[in-house]
């Protein structure tokens, strides 16, 4: 993720672009063309922006509607950006916007979703200078209103980076009772795991647990006959001599040259071939795996239980 920093030196107002010599209707031309992109009202960047992540196209977003708005406070999805959790499944078409008031309701513009909430003085932060819900604050509002795995992806990162705790978390749906979807956020917030070191891993474990698969133990590290580390694994089924490891993309294609790409591949066969030299069996599965947990279930089990039906 680029930074805040950086991605504030991208922004570009009105005045800036006619400082450079470039009238009104020459904004909306070059709006028209593609050369650049409108944030919102008084706010673009250069049309380079595009090739930026997902994550940080909100951020600019974020950025440009706190340069317009009178001391926002972020909230929901762009909070949890701000504050550097993953975005995966959350939704940000919308910047989130919070507004302190006693009763809730909730007020959408094309760019922007207010949120009237009561806040209080602890929930409120100053990150990067954006003011921004505390991490534990984030985490609750979005389980109260994403999915189940969406929530507890964010929540598990929020708790690997100690940026909140499960009495925390707990304290705070408490008193949420009785807003709507507080039954959701408990029922997910119940499933999360401070070990999981990413997204992909989250979502393994629910797929675990959703498909009857036996709990394994997470993060595990393994030693040879003499006690020298062999391997760190993602997920352990001990009863069954079985090591779960989820690959993302990224960790053998993460811009790196091809030369640098072998050499993780192969270091990855040399890792396995020792861990099968120890006796175990070794299944890997990647990220495009979880978005069909049926099957994947299905492959984990028949590694499991070899002998099965």
């Amino acid at each position: 993720m680029t930074s805040i920093k950086e991605l504030r030196s991208l922004l570009l107002t009105t005045e800036q672009l006619l400082d450079r010599g470039m009238v009104s209707q020459g904004m909306s031309r070059a709006v028209e063309e593609g050369g650049l992109v409108r944030l919102r009202p008084g706010y673009y960047v250069d049309a380079s922006a595009r090739e930026l992540s997902r994550k940080d196209r909100h951020l600019l977003c974020v950025l440009a509607t706190d340069e317009a708005l009178d001391s926002p406070v972020f909230s929901h999805s762009s909070a949890a950006l701000i504050h550097g959790l993953p975005d995966w499944d959350l939704p940000l078409g919308r910047v989130d916007v919070c507004t302190a008031a006693e009763v809730s309701r909730t007020r959408t513009t094309h760019r922007v979703r207010f949120r009237s909430r009561e806040l209080d003085q602890d929930e409120v932060l100053i990150v990067d200078g954006l003011k921004v819900t505390s991490p534990t604050r984030t985490v609750a509002d979005l389980a109260l209103t994403t999915r189940r795995d969406t929530a507890v992806s964010v929540a598990d990162a929020a708790l690997a980076r100690n940026l909140t705790s499960v009495p925390e978390l707990q304290q705070t749906l408490e008193d949420m009772s009785g807003k709507s979807g507080i039954k959701r956020a408990r029922r997910s917030l119940q499933l999360v795991d401070s070990r999981s070191e990413s997204v992909a891993e989250t979502r393994s474990r629910l797929i675990f647990a959703d498909y009857g698969i036996p709990e394994p133990e997470l993060q595990v590290r393994i030693d040879d006959h003499d006690g020298n580390r062999v391997a760190r694994v993602d997920f352990l089924w001990r009863e069954y001599g079985v090591i779960g490891e989820c690959d993302g993309f990224g960790k053998y294609f993460d811009g790196v040259d091809i030369t640098e790409t072998r050499r993780r591949l192969a270091a990855e066969k040399d890792r396995d071939a020792a861990l099968i030299g120890l006796g175990y069996r070794v299944f890997h599965w990647r990220w495009d795996d979880l978005d069909n947990p049926q099957l994947l279930a299905e492959r984990i089990l028949r590694v499991l239980f070899p002998t099965a039906g």
